[in-house]
């Protein structure tokens, strides 16, 4: 069943959260992803890894993907994509809160593709603090008279400027889990996942993107997370523990004194795990 596009336009509830500086550490360690930054306990040094949104908006979510009136079948649904736009750190302690919205509804040959936007403000200074968007795919059955999508040509890169190796270890879906609050049973329950024709629990999806940012920050940034404002990746192949992961960014333009990169990560045998990634950093 197609979703309704009456609802297209059609805003939520803010979820409200406080930042808990303990668990933004979790989630940055369930990350691999050491930077002081994040480790430090107090001090204007101490802020949450920017990936560290996903906390906040991802409820958001759920009140466009379980509503009723749109007909989204949240078991067919798969998070496509997802793209962040920060503009203020996060620190422990602050209140935030979110605001979802359907901004898209489109049909695919074999499904639909649900955008949904959000932006995040600080309850006390009304500062606006993380915004953006996420494309989720609902799989469906060949559709008749929908037009089969064109392949999309390759990307002609840039200068290479950096590449960098990642591992994920075999803990690493339990341990994101922790940080992260997905608890999806496809990532923690081997046999589950075995049930539902996975070869066995699979890698966060949004824990490969912050593998992105952990590179991003380290080979761009100078380890400096406050020069990273925006990221945005398509994950297009589930990663399983154990795999290495490469990604490499290459120069796409300058705005200024905004550098803007590509960014492609695949996986030990050539595989694109993450695809159409795009980060845009503040340089000299």
């Amino acid at each position: 069943m197609a979703l309704n596009k009456e609802c297209l336009g059609r805003s939520y509830d803010p979820v409200v959260m406080e930042v808990d500086r303990a668990q933004a550490r979790m989630y940055a360690m369930g990350s691999n992803d050491y930077d002081t930054w994040y480790l430090a306990e107090k001090g204007e040094g101490a802020i949450c890894p920017p990936m560290y949104a996903v906390v906040f908006s991802g409820p958001s979510f759920i009140g466009p993907c379980f509503d009723g009136d749109l007909g989204c079948n949240f078991a067919r649904l798969v998070h496509g994509s997802q793209d962040f736009i920060f503009h203020k750190p996060l620190k422990g302690g602050e209140e935030v809160a979110t605001v979802s919205k359907i901004i898209g509804i489109e049909e695919k040959a074999s499904g639909d593709l649900l955008t949904v936007g959000f932006e995040t403000h600080n309850t006390k200074t009304k500062e606006l603090v993380v915004s953006g968007q996420a494309q989720f795919f609902i799989r469906g059955s060949k559709k008749d008279g929908v037009k089969k999508e064109e392949p999309k040509q390759e990307e002609t890169r840039g200068q290479i400027v950096f590449t960098s190796k990642m591992y994920v270890t075999m803990d690493q879906t339990y341990r994101y889990a922790e940080g992260s609050g997905d608890h999806n049973t496809i990532h923690i329950d081997p046999e589950f996942a075995k049930n539902v024709g996975l070869p066995g629990i699979i890698l966060q999806g949004l824990c490969t993107m912050a593998f992105v940012q952990k590179a991003v920050v380290a080979e761009m940034c100078g380890g400096n997370p406050l020069k990273l404002k925006r990221l945005k990746v398509r994950m297009s192949k589930s990663v399983l523990p154990g795999e290495i992961l490469t990604t490499e960014g290459w120069l796409k333009e300058k705005k200024g004194k905004i550098t803007v990169l590509g960014l492609e990560t695949k996986n030990q045998d050539g595989a694109k795990v993450i695809t159409e990634g795009l980060a845009e950093v503040e340089t000299e």
